[in-house]
């Protein structure tokens, strides 16, 4: 950026009126974007409107005012007219923009109206961000840099190229579905990501998000070969790479679908333009990660475990895995969107350099060495370009063709049935709509399946061969007698020797599965199955004889336990044990995919003495959850750790949570993870940091790596303070909108003392599928209607805000459903827990649970009654403390709080004063699991610390209890603004205990305490 653009964007930015926002934009786009003045066209005439538009751009019409929102009005007259007077004379769309120097935006014409589609506030102090912007709305420039904040702007979520696209995507769909084949496409999408999110995915939105994602993704693919098809259905079935000598680069998939239709394939040419615009041949990382998470929902992502890998850490961890990179064959298997596989072919490239490799070999070789795979759809094709803007460099002067071996593929090969004689890969056929099905044959559970023995999977090259003749044969007319003729003589040929019984057998069971696969092509829902089979094959390839790995690195997902379907977790849970990384009991909601994934992909993928590196969340140096992946002994392969390192809290941008990598190989034996650690901390300027930037941070001293630190330490769950076992987890009252409630405005006639009318409370903070639920409503006897307090309803020595719920539990602790309140003559109850029932059992996720199991998981609500009188509680969670007295004989406690009922007032006292103490939290701290933010759990960690009973004749303890008797006076005499936060509110009150003194007294006590 010129002197002279940051002072046109700062004079703009002051709002400098109509007249010189005018000049000063015309001067910004020929000084910054290089028009030239014949191209941009002022004062415009539009006679059909009596009026004169200040500025024509190309295919924008630009509007100056002197303050945009005082204006609004005559913006929002005028711009329909100009928009539609230029889109009746031209034909295409135009963009409208109306700006005072400060305040942008952006409009369009959708069904007549004028609609905003992007704003902005122009800041001079990040111009840049700016810069990118308006390009995004005028797409001026012809050449763009291939950056994170240009492809934002250009195509991400807020760009104006996506809010288009998905809006003819939208109309495209709802013409197109209706094909049996186009509406295949997208039950196979749906079938995979079950796998990956672990939960049924009916979501358009995201459908449309992964189909312009593929696009674009495939449009980036051709740019980069320097390829100029400019046929869509070419383009998107890969014929121009095949012709190229590119294969498996780009095929037909499911999201072709757009091509169905002459709109979209107008619609794929725009696109196909606007990508044209990146300089590619500049890239140096995975950008595709970039558009990733700009488009997809970060709650979307989350289900997945999916946040990639920022380049920096990539690059270090292939480093260090790949000692030999001409030698060793590398996979990730869970590639994303490749940007392990991006670094491995970087760093094979520059040993190819040194070691003089022939040019023309280099290419081959790599593909011979570096593969990937990834169950999800959109990720395996993100990565398969990715793959080839590593490889650009070598492209050109490859002797021949190559293959990209990157494929969707379930690593985990949850889709593989154990047979007595093998193994065999099934892929289930999602059911056709009512009316389309032409076959009454399912198997046991009503679905269709095509099953491919092991013997075929196995190899690759004969399995393509034998699935590329089923394909031709069924367009043939061939029978199965026939095509088990021909699939004889593709194996004898294959092996230039004669068919073993083994073989026979496989031919046999293909011949079973022709049958099926002939009659989807007939019903017109055979258009993917050649692709789906040969991708889903793969993972047997690759785990064949020993494991075809010498390498495996990567990010496998993660993804918890409770956030599995239920038969992820029956298959987690089955698998987990046989591999002996399973654990249970109260680690059980806890486990995490990512552990079980890493054994597998060891016990697979990995030869004898291979390496493996892989990134994992922070918790498993230190969890409970992972103590068995920390041992590695496994079955049926073991692993010997080498190394670990660990990423602070404080590196950020990173992940969600911190985060570790380990470095081990497969052995005989195993060995446990070190107990020092090369620990990285500090804060980058972005998440995607190029490796070099980081070594110059560490070098100059802003960004630091120690070796042989500490490593975490591990969770305690025994011993410590007695009070331990005195305290216990309040109830799982979820999803809340099943129970929280508030009191319906009855009006003049006032409400039911006995039974009063309540409904639903909602909350922004609600998650699917509950937030798109409509509420409960009805009547409920107030003896069942009960004050709870949540973890945001406690402050230092003070209770705050409790809600209200219905609490279907008598004063013996007896917890009712809806027939038990029936048959206790509990009308208003029974309604009530009849209809949350209802909801539950609609839209649950945890199988056989009912919905006061849920709430009384544990007895964690029935415990709670009768309730005691006394009651010490505290927050399970946040970054400071908070521990109050309660004394309300009615209220619930919820499961973010951990109470116990104290034998008097003074150890009720003396137990606040602890818990809230800033000395307690600091000692404890090395125990506590770490997000984003730092140290984030309390549970039990504080009973780590060798707190003793409460005894009133210790001189301590005594003046703990008094001195918690003057916080709490202080506690309650804080002001507390209307509406504020709970953060906010235990901030006010701790800075008025620490200015009363009282704060540090306890702490000195507390230390007192503790050091005895």
């Amino acid at each position: 950026m010129t002197k002279k653009t940051d002072a046109l964007l700062r004079h703009l930015a002051s709002r400098p009126g109509h007249d010189e926002v005018k000049a000063d934009f015309r001067e910004l786009l020929v000084a910054e974007f290089g028009v030239e003045l014949g191209a941009l066209e002022f004062e415009r005439r539009v006679p059909e409107v009596r009026g004169r538009l200040d500025a024509l751009i190309g295919r924008t019409v630009f509007e100056a005012k002197s303050d945009l929102a005082r204006e609004w009005p005559d913006v929002a007259r005028k711009m329909p007219d100009y928009l539609a007077d230029r889109e009746r004379e031209e034909g295409e769309k135009f963009v409208g923009l109306a700006s005072d120097g400060l305040k942008w935006a952006a409009f369009e014409l959708a069904g007549g109206a004028l609609e905003k589609i992007k704003e902005t506030q122009l800041d001079p102090e990040r111009a840049e961000e700016f810069l990118a912007w308006l390009d995004g709305v005028v797409a001026l420039k012809s050449s763009l840099p291939p950056d994170p904040l240009t492809i934002r702007a250009e195509l991400g979520r807020d760009s104006l190229a996506f809010r288009r696209a998905d809006a003819e995507l939208a109309e495209l769909w709802t013409r197109l579905k209706a094909d049996p084949a186009v509406y295949l496409k997208r039950q196979l999408w749906a079938e995979l990501l079950k796998l990956v999110y672990g939960r049924e995915v009916e979501n358009e939105e995201l459908w449309r998000q992964h189909t312009f994602l593929v696009v674009v993704a495939k449009c980036v693919a051709l740019a980069v070969m320097g390829l100029r098809e400019d046929d869509p259905k070419r383009l998107l079935s890969g014929d121009a790479f095949v012709a190229a000598g590119i294969n498996g680069a780009v095929e037909s998939d499911f999201f072709d679908w757009v091509v169905a239709d002459k709109a979209g394939e107008a619609l794929l040419r725009r696109i196909m333009t606007h990508v044209r615009r990146f300089r590619l041949a500049e890239v140096h990382s995975d950008i595709l990660k970039i558009l990733y998470e700009s488009l997809i929902d970060r709650d979307e992502r989350h289900g997945l475990g999916e946040y990639y890998t920022p380049d920096w850490l990539a690059a270090k961890v292939v480093k260090v895995a790949v000692s030999a990179p001409l030698e060793q064959r590398v996979l990730d298997p869970a590639c994303g969107s490749g940007t392990f596989l991006f670094h491995a072919i970087r760093l094979f490239l520059a040993e190819a350099e040194d070691a003089g490799l022939d040019a023309k070999q280099r290419a081959v070789e790599i593909s011979q060495h570096i593969a990937g795979m990834d169950i999800h759809p959109v990720a395996t094709i993100i990565a398969r370009v990715t793959y080839l803007l590593a490889l650009a460099p070598a492209l050109a002067q490859r002797a021949g063709p190559i293959y990209v071996p990157v494929y969707l593929g379930d690593a985990m090969q949850l889709s593989i049935s154990q047979l007595l004689a093998g193994k065999e890969l099934t892929i289930r056929v999602p059911p056709p709509r009512a009316g389309d099905g032409q076959s009454g044959e399912k198997d046991a559970n009503g679905r269709e399946q095509l099953d491919f023995p092991d013997t075929f999977c196995r190899d690759p090259a004969l399995f393509d061969k034998a699935v590329e003749r089923m394909r031709t044969g069924s367009e043939q007319g061939m029978t199965r007698e026939q095509i088990e003729k021909a699939l004889y003589r593709i194996t004898e040929q294959h092996y230039r020797a004669d068919v073993t019984d083994e073989q026979q057998l496989a031919i046999r069971d293909l011949g079973k599965t022709y049958v099926t696969f002939d009659k989807l092509r007939r019903e017109g829902r055979d258009s993917v199955w050649a692709y789906v089979a040969r991708n889903l094959s793969r993972p047997l390839a690759y785990s064949a004889a020993g494991g075809w790995a010498h390498v495996v690195v990567g990010n496998p997902p993660w993804v918890a336990y409770r956030h599995m379907s239920q038969d992820l977790q029956k298959r987690f849970k089955e698998l987990a044990k046989g591999a002996r990384v399973h654990v249970g009991g109260k680690f059980g909601t806890q486990s995490d995919l990512c552990a079980l994934f890493t054994v597998r992909a060891v016990s697979l993928y990995l030869r004898s003495g291979g390496r493996i590196a892989f990134v994992l969340p922070m918790a498993v140096l230190s969890r409970g959850q992972f103590e068995p992946l920390r041992r590695g002994s496994f079955d049926p392969a073991c692993i010997q750790w080498d190394e670990a390192w660990a990423m602070n809290d404080d590196v950020q941008p990173l992940f969600p949570v911190p985060s570790c990598v380990l470095l081990g190989r497969r052995r005989a034996t195993s060995r446990a993870v070190p107990d020092e650690v090369r620990l990285y901390s500090g804060a980058l300027p972005m998440r995607d940091a190029p490796e070099a930037l980081v070594d110059r941070m560490i070098a100059e001293g802003t960004f630091s790596v120690v070796e042989k630190a500490p490593r975490p330490v591990e969770g305690v769950f025994t011993g410590g303070s007695a009070y331990r076992s005195s305290f216990r987890q309040g109830a799982t009252l979820v999803p809340r909108m099943l129970c929280f409630v508030e009191r319906k405005q009855m009006g003049r006639l006032g409400h039911d003392l006995s039974a009063p009318a309540v409904m639903s409370r909602r909350s922004s903070q609600e998650k699917k599928p509950w937030k798109d639920l409509p509420g409960v409503e009805g009547k409920v006897e107030i003896d069942f209607l009960r004050p709870v307090l949540l973890g945001e309803s406690i402050l230092p020595y003070r209770i705050w805000a409790p809600l209200e719920a219905v609490i279907p539990v008598d004063e013996k602790g007896a917890v009712l459903d809806a027939d038990a309140a029936l048959n206790r003559s509990l009308d208003g109850l029974n309604g009530w827990m009849r209809r949350a029932e209802k909801v539950w059992n609609d839209h649950a996720e945890s199988g056989e649970m009912t919905l006061t199991g849920r709430w009384n998981y544990h007895n964690e609500l029935g415990a709670q009654f009768p309730i005691a009188k006394l009651r010490v509680v505290y927050a399970a969670s946040g970054t400071i403390p908070a521990a109050s007295i309660l004394v309300d004989p009615a209220a619930v406690i919820e499961h973010k709080l951990y109470w116990s009922a104290p034998a008097s007032g003074g150890e009720a006292r003396y137990l606040t004063a602890i818990l809230n103490s800033e000395m307690t939290r600091s000692r404890m701290e090395k125990w506590q699991s770490r997000g984003q933010w730092g140290a984030r759990d309390f549970d039990k960690v504080i009973f780590n610390l060798p707190i003793p009973r409460y005894d009133a004749k210790n001189e301590t303890h005594a003046a703990l209890a008094k001195a918690a008797a003057g916080a709490e006076k202080i506690a309650a005499a804080v002001a507390l603004p209307e509406g504020v936060k709970f953060q906010r509110a235990r901030k006010l009150v701790r800075e008025a205990l620490l200015e009363a003194d009282v704060a540090q007294d306890i702490d000195a006590l507390v230390a007192r305490l503790l050091d005895s």
